[in-house]
């Protein structure tokens, strides 16, 4: 199965293309590009395939869902920078404004492992920093738990998938 996630930002997109061959196994196998939005410059880099643990799927959910919590208390606030296992992508949430559950932004980091220079070099990552809604934040999570739910790696919890297709639905 095949399934593409989209994180847009004002500034890049981050495409999450993830694949699985074997649904006993608990790990996808992903690219991740980085599109910067061609207002600005035509340039989208594709990280080095990897695998990604279904756990650092459900973990950055959990991540972005925790941080806009932060948020409400504290519009300052900064969350740890987010690393799968396999090194494939960093994250890094930053401060913001949340205004209501669905209303408010922040500004987020991302950056994609793109490979070596040579074996002995350290890994090489490149990215972007731009405010991304909380509607965007919200449409990706939903669609990361959707994909997730599809290729049963998730206990359908019946509550959240209706909240994902309800707000698939309105945002479509």
């Amino acid at each position: 199965m095949n399934s593409k996630c989209l994180l847009e930002t004002e500034g890049y997109q981050i495409l999450f293309d993830l694949k699985t061959l074997d649904s006993t196994t608990k790990d996808v196998d992903a690219v991740v590009e980085f599109i910067l939005d061609p207002r600005l410059a035509e340039i989208s880099v594709k990280s080095v395939p990897t695998f990604v643990a279904i756990k650092d799927l459900q973990r950055l959910i959990k991540y972005f869902e925790e941080h806009i919590a932060l948020l409400q208390q504290d519009s300052d606030s900064e969350s740890y920078t987010f690393v799968t296992w396999g090194l494939g992508f960093q994250v890094q949430a930053l401060s913001g404004e949340v205004r209501s559950p669905n209303d408010g932004e922040f500004t987020l980091r991302f950056t994609i492992n793109v490979g070596y220079v040579n074996k002995e070099a350290s890994r090489i990552y490149v990215g972007g920093e731009s405010v991304v809604t909380l509607e965007n934040i919200h449409r990706f999570t939903s669609s990361v738990y959707t994909t997730l739910t599809e290729l049963g790696f998730r206990e359908p919890d019946s509550g959240r998938v209706e909240s994902a297709k309800a707000l698939n639905a309105q945002l479509l």
